[in-house]
């Protein structure tokens, strides 16, 4: 065994002395990172030339020979490299957890041996479906750099995984692995998983992945598979050896990331059963727009990244079976594509209507309590005492928000609007007519639509000759949002409702900017989200920190650090999950003092995925706690707050936080950063960053008075969002646009 200051590993092959052949050589080993540390990856260099290695092989022996547990037996590797004939000098090195490449040993190679036939270099091909994203990445691209298709074209080859498979099932395994591709789309930080595997003589219980090395995630098995069925006939497990399930891939890694899937037999033994490398483009990156549409513009694209690939060089199939992938990337661009450059103009604002009882009519998507409906409600309180108007509340979803606004006196009607997310059908004129009957908007003074999803409120106020005010809290595109929703001639429609609005109201520059190719910005207000810090207030000296530690059951002596907010893949839960577990690794005297709990969870998909992954990490000061109507005792609890989102266009919990007078840490997303200053108010992180996340709590604990000061600090800035100051903006806006005179 030899040890480096940070890691302790051996090199098996090839031995000390030993004269190679020239050609592919393999070395093989093992390498286990020193306690607070973590290694993710291996490669070797050899000059300027780089050698992508797999790390992850099971070593028992190895585990048990340093003395730890099972489930870290995943340090085995193995790094194929070319060497011409000659001596080298070959440096191997890990990735770390945070992203950074470390030297670990430099070896002596002796490949003064004859090579045999056919040990030269050949490359696995880029197939046509990696060709086709990566020329849609390069199209974007061009979009945001002026045009230039080589330096598109450059940026993409460069991270484009030459090979892509690093390893393919071994007997006595046999599969495929479908997903994920050289490139794939990373959605809030998880990739799609999709294949098959069988086992020659046993049967495949379990099948896992990771990327990071750091947790494994479990993959649903059994899926049918019925087109194998003649191919493996008699195999019992043919029809139905299809794996699938989504896996983080955490944002500090390094482009392209390894992936490893494992599959472990009815027989007890775990198998490495593929490798592969992977580029990701992320949600952010989705929203950015294609260049304005031209077919020589995609041929420029296209003739870029065949130059670069050649340059290299990236090995490609030939040009026609590459076709498919390129057919596919001209159907996105032509449909995603903007066709035109305009500057985007208003539709005519209908007079401010008069009325002997003027009516204020609000649109919500639904009624449940989270961040846009509650919006919307502690509005229409503010509206219900600053006008004489009478308050109509139409909404698509029933929730329990419902008896708060009938309490306001207001009307409330429910009404089916799942029609118009189909995205099997084009735009049905009879969804809309039906929907102008149920609201009738006819009478209204004012159309206040909340949220991007009751778009069809502002179009129908327009066509009735009423003004619409539209109150966007997203901070994505139209056609992001509802991607997969509902077909893209639809989406055309909701961007025209901008076109419709009297006046778009924004939370922040940052989620303005999405929407600049809609609408006239003279139109646009900016007017920030608020907190009643007043209320607040009350509740910290009705209830103190002590009494709220008590109300929520947390155990004597505990610190409490909290992530609150409806559990969903966008929320990031998962990120704040693997933070956690890697705080347990790095410093777990820590990590043991703490309790560590994700506040809003609910029955969903991503709800029980998460639950099977927090279950599976083992940490018991690790849990989820329902979605409650108590979340100030969590916070009056609290000592330090985490806000780990991938979408946040203002984020009230962060208010509260600041509010709360609480060390915060969040990631550094849309309105986010003029909130809070990083090392100043609180500590910043990119999202997905878990390396990162885990860092910036470990030095919130270790360090009290550091937060303690970045918290008075934050609590100082939340007077400029408190609601005494930011609602009168609203009612301003509300009295602009219905002409009806404050109380």
């Amino acid at each position: 065994m030899l040890e480096c200051p940070t890691a302790y590993f051996h090199l098996d092959v090839p031995g000390a002395g030993q004269v190679l052949p020239a050609g592919r050589i393999a070395l093989l080993g093992w390498l286990q990172a020193k306690p607070g540390r973590h290694y993710t990856d291996v490669r070797a260099r050899i000059g300027s030339r780089c050698f992508p290695g797999i790390l992850g092989f099971h070593r028992p022996d190895v585990a048990e020979f340093l003395g730890s547990s099972a489930e870290r037996a995943l340090v085995g590797f193995e790094i194929a490299i070319l060497a011409d004939a000659g001596r080298h000098e070959a440096v191997i090195e890990a990735c770390s957890i945070d992203g950074t490449w470390e030297a670990i040993t430099t070896i002596e190679l002796d490949a003064s041996g004859v090579a045999p036939r056919g040990a030269g270099n050949v490359g696995v091909p880029v197939r046509a479906r990696e060709f086709g994203q990566a020329l849609g990445v390069v199209l974007r691209r061009m979009a945001g750099n002026g045009g230039d298709p080589a330096a598109a074209a450059r940026a993409t080859v460069a991270v484009t995984p030459s090979p892509h498979y690093l390893r393919h099932a071994h007997l006595p395994l046999v599969g495929h692995l479908d997903q994920p591709g050289a490139w794939e789309s990373s959605i809030f930080g998880r990739i799609p998983m999709t294949g098959w595997l069988l086992h020659s003589t046993a049967r495949i219980v379990r099948v896992f992945a990771t990327a990071d090395l750091q947790a494994v995630q479990e993959m649903r098995v059994g899926r049918e598979t019925g087109f194998l069925a003649t191919r493996f006939a008699g195999h019992p497990q043919a029809s139905h050896s299809g794996f699938d399930g989504f896996l983080d891939l955490p944002s500090q890694l390094p482009a392209p990331a390894s992936v490893r899937v494992y599959a472990e037999s009815s027989d007890g033994v775990r198998h490495l059963a593929f490798v592969v490398r992977v580029s990701t483009t992320d949600v952010e990156f989705a929203k950015q727009p294609y260049p304005r549409f031209s077919a020589r513009t995609f041929w420029r694209g296209w003739r870029a990244l065949r130059r670069e690939s050649g340059r290299v060089p990236l090995p490609l199939e030939s040009a026609r079976a590459r076709w498919p992938g390129v057919v596919s990337a001209w159907r996105d661009f032509a449909a995603q594509a903007p066709r035109q450059d305009q500057a985007p103009i208003g539709l005519p604002v209908p007079s401010p209507t008069t009325s002997e009882a003027p009516t204020i009519h609000l649109v919500s998507h639904n009624l449940g309590r989270e961040g846009a409906p509650l919006f919307l409600l502690e509005l229409a309180r503010r509206i219900q005492r600053s006008f004489a108007a009478r308050l109509v509340l139409t909404s698509g979803a029933d929730g329990p928000l419902r008896t708060e606004f009938e309490a306001l006196g207001a009307a409330v009607r429910i009404v089916d609007d799942s029609a118009l997310l189909d995205p099997g059908q084009d735009p049905d004129p009879a969804v809309l007519e039906r929907l102008a009957a149920e609201p009738d908007f006819s009478s209204a003074t004012l159309v206040i639509a909340n949220t991007l999803s009751t778009w069809w409120a502002i179009t129908l106020a327009h066509r009735a000759g009423r003004r619409g005010l539209f109150l966007i809290h997203e901070s994505t595109t139209p056609r992001q949002f509802f991607r997969g929703r509902m077909p893209a001639s639809r989406v055309g429609q909701i961007e025209e409702s901008f076109r419709r609005a009297t006046a778009v109201s924004f939370l922040a520059p940052a989620t303005e900017r999405y929407f600049l190719p809609f609408s006239d910005r003279a139109r646009h207000r900016i007017i920030p989200g608020w907190v009643d810090v007043g209320a607040i207030d009350r509740f910290r000296a009705a209830q103190p920190h002590d009494a709220s530690r008590s109300a929520i059951g947390l155990p004597a002596g505990r610190r409490l650090v909290i992530n609150p907010g409806t559990v969903c893949d966008r929320k990031g839960q998962h990120v704040f999950a693997r933070a956690v577990d890697l705080l347990w690794r790095l410093s777990p005297g820590l990590a043991a003092a703490a309790e560590f709990w994700m506040i809003g969870g609910r029955d969903t998909a991503f709800d029980r995925e998460l639950a099977e992954f927090v279950a599976a990490l083992g940490h018991p000061n690790l849990r989820i706690v329902p979605e409650t109507s108590a979340i100030f005792s969590y916070f009056g609890a609290a000592d330090v707050f985490v806000c780990s989102s991938f979408e946040e266009s203002f984020p009230r919990v962060v208010l509260e936080a600041m509010a709360f007078e609480l060390p915060i840490v969040s990631s550094a997303v849309h309105a986010v950063p003029s909130m809070i200053a990083s090392g100043q108010e609180g500590i910043l992180v990119p999202p997905g960053d878990t390396a990162g996340l885990a860092g910036a709590m470990r030095r919130l604990l270790e360090a009290a008075g550091e937060g303690t000061a970045m918290a008075r600090r934050a609590r100082a800035k939340v007077a400029e969002y408190d609601s005494r100051r930011v609602l009168p903006r609203y009612v301003e806006l509300v009295a602009e646009l219905s002409g009806l005179p404050a109380k």
